[in-house]
Parts: structure tokens; sequence; C-alpha cells
């Protein structure tokens, strides 16, 4: 479900492929995305992350037919201060829909390229669910608090120029060109003093989110007591 690849000296690649479910997470796939990212982590020899997914999407959140176990939140959240916290650049190429659990992925992330044909949607309201990635800080920071309240309230879509325009992603490409874009991307990065980008991403991510613990402990104490109530 999971692939990584090295597209680049420095780029290690993680490549969803459940193209049948839209990429969608079970917590099998959230636990590959863990080892992986720990992994690189560990890896002297991979200086930026680029994730990705294979398909019409890039993910379209929690798989429906995986049950929102505690178990999958406590991943899902794990994943989130992993890739926060991570020392080594994370970047993200779109293209579809980012749905739920896959929006709130690329929050997690550092520099997101989206093709022209994204959508990012966060409809757990909808469907009676509270997002659990952190999205309930860092949205505001990103969009403001109107734009927040209106996509975590009414989980309306938007089109990748909304989101460009918003600045949820730093560059919409035409569909085609969105692999190119966000490797160079990756490359760019994967050639800079990684000490210095550590330092920068840490600091950044200090001052936009403060307390991530505490903002993701209070995310699941809201999803459970939503579940336990159904």
């Amino acid at each position: 479900m999971l692939s990584r690849r090295s597209p680049a000296d420095g780029v290690l690649q993680l490549h969803l492929e459940r193209p049948g479910r839209l990429n969608a997470l079970t917590l099998e796939l959230v636990r590959e995305l863990l080892q992986a990212v720990h992994h690189a982590h560990e890896e002297p020899g991979v200086r930026v992350i680029l994730l990705s997914g294979e398909g019409r999407a890039f993910c379209a959140g929690k798989d429906k037919d995986d049950p929102p176990t505690p178990e999958f939140v406590d991943a899902l959240q794990h994943l989130a201060r992993v890739l926060m916290d991570s020392r080594k650049p994370v970047v993200a190429a779109v293209q579809g829909w980012a749905v739920g659990a896959g929006f709130e992925m690329l929050m997690n992330c550092d520099i997101v390229v989206a093709a022209d044909d994204a959508r990012f949607m966060l409809p757990e309201t909808n469907i009676g669910l509270f997002g659990t990635g952190g999205v309930v800080a860092l949205l505001p920071r990103v969009v403001g608090l109107a734009r927040a309240k209106g996509l975590l309230m009414l989980g309306r879509e938007i089109s990748a120029q909304q989101a460009g325009d918003w600045g949820l992603v730093w560059q919409v490409v035409p569909r085609a060109e969105l692999e190119g874009a966000a490797l160079d991307v990756a490359k760019q990065l994967a050639g800079a003093d990684p000490r210095l980008l550590s330092q920068l991403k840490s600091l950044l991510h200090e001052e936009a989110v403060g307390d991530l613990a505490s903002i993701l402990k209070r995310e699941a104490q809201a999803h459970v007591a939503l579940n336990s109530k159904r």
C-alpha cells in the first residue's frame, strides 16, 4: 500500500498506492507511513521526504470501511507529530481529492505543491466526526479564523486555486507538471544546509502551533466523546 522510491539524491518519496480506494487511509497504511518516516529520520542519506499518491486522488481521508478506533486516532495523531517534528523537510504533491485525514496530513507537511485539479475538503462535521490531525490549531493560523470556521463547520470543498490564494499550498501547477514541480522543490531542499532547515522548521512550528501535544490530546478527547454517544 506504500512504496518507497528515490527519485533524486537525498529525496525519499513515500507513495500511497491504493488508487482503487482513492488512497484512503487504513490503520495498516498509517502504520506503514509512520515506520517509513521514522526510518527516514535515521537514514543520513535522506534529506527530504516527498509524499504523493497514485491515481486520481492524493488521499480521500480515512477508509470508510476501516472503523474509527482509538488505535486509528492514536496512529494518525502520532503521524501528525512525526511529520511536524521531523528534522527533515516534508513536501507533498497533491492531485485530485485531499479529504479529511488526507487534508490534515497536508497541514502537517512543510511545502505543498498542488495540481490544478486538486480539491480540498474537511467533511468531518457533516458526518458527525471531529478532526484529529491538529487541524483545529493549524488551519486558522494559515487561512484566518473566518475561513477556518467555514471549512470546518460547513465541510465544503475548495479548489486548488482557492487553496493557493488562501495560503494552504505553495504552488499550483498543471496536472501534467505536478510530479516534476514537486520533485524540483524537494531537490532544492535536499541541496540546502540540513541543520539550517531543521532549526528553521522547528522555530516556525513553535511559533505557529505552540503546544501541539495538548492540541492533539483535546482533539482526540472530542473525537472519542462524540463516538461514545453513538
